[in-house]
């Protein structure tokens, strides 16, 4: 029955993922304008340096030089381009044994300033594109199921739009979880879970709890618990490919454990608090996994 009235009870999840699509997009875009303001700024400050330098080294400072102003802002492209477009790899420079590791560290803040700029950027794009109620639907089933389930089977049930494009609108989600090498499989952070059925017992009070669609299998190799967040991958958990930079990492991280906050849960049973404490504990392992720190930078 609870399928049957899926375009029914699927209305609270889906007055839900409006109000947080509004709130996601100016958060995004007010974090972009920030992050190429400020970029930006770097950009010319280091362009300055770089000419001063150059000044001294030549004995200019006192002498007009015209090559000089192009050539400081050659260099410092080159290296803004270096660190956007080879996406440089800042796990490594975390983690250099020498001393070198402050000077990168600091020629790199600009472009990840652009490059988190332009991400938020595209994600203000992504957002505005959201088929709210196609995921709404693909919510709400996946809100009634314990395991994870494939493409397929979510599409039978909730495909409104093709699946690339209905996977890309659910990445954009925090408390969806693609697993497997080829991500073929999908399934819901247990916290987000219990909140979207809380949702749909909230507007729906009568309606019985929503129950599986089928006895579900003995768990094997293709099919995790998914009550078992220690069984994930880190970038299954964190809903990442392995190419993810550090700063995707902290992103991924930082919204996935705001997921399983406390007081999201308030007026829930013990149960929903200590399952998502274990899905806290089960993300900071992941993050210390993919973001490993020297012993010379634990603070």
């Amino acid at each position: 029955m609870f399928f049957h009235e899926m375009n029914e009870v699927s209305g609270a999840i889906a007055r839900w993922l409006e109000q947080n699509r509004r709130t996601d997009r100016t958060l995004a875009v007010v974090l972009s304008v920030l992050a190429l303001g400020t970029g930006v700024a770097v950009f010319i400050l280091a362009t300055l340096v770089i000419y001063f330098i150059l000044a001294v080294f030549y004995g200019a400072l006192a002498h007009s030089v015209s090559w000089l102003g192009p050539v400081a802002f050659g260099l410092t492209a080159a290296i803004f381009a270096f660190y956007i477009k080879g996406r440089y790899d800042e796990r490594q420079l975390v983690l250099d044994p020498t001393g070198l590791w402050i000077f990168k560290d600091i020629a790199s803040v600009g472009p990840r300033l652009l490059r988190e700029g332009l991400r938020q950027a595209r994600r203000y794009g992504q957002l505005g594109e959201l088929n709210v109620t196609a995921c709404a639907r693909a919510l709400t089933y996946l809100a009634a199921q314990n395991k994870a389930v494939t493409w397929q089977e979510l599409m039978r049930h909730a495909g409104q739009i093709p699946w690339p494009r209905l996977r890309e609108q659910l990445s954009l989600l925090d408390g969806v979880l693609f697993l497997g090498e080829d991500a073929d499989r999908v399934t819901l952070m247990d916290p987000f879970r219990l909140r979207l059925r809380w949702m749909l017992k909230q507007e729906h009070p009568a309606d019985p709890a929503p129950q599986p669609s089928r006895p579900e299998p003995e768990p094997g190799p293709q099919v995790l618990p998914v009550n078992e967040p220690e069984r994930l991958s880190p970038y299954e958990i964190l809903g990442l490919s392995p190419s993810a930079s550090v700063l995707e990492i902290k992103t991924a991280y930082r919204k996935r454990v705001k997921e399983c906050h406390p007081d999201l849960f308030a007026g829930m049973d013990h149960h929903a608090v200590a399952l998502a404490e274990r899905w806290t504990t089960a993300l900071n392992a992941a993050y210390a996994t993919l973001n490993p720190r020297p012993k010379g930078r634990q603070r």
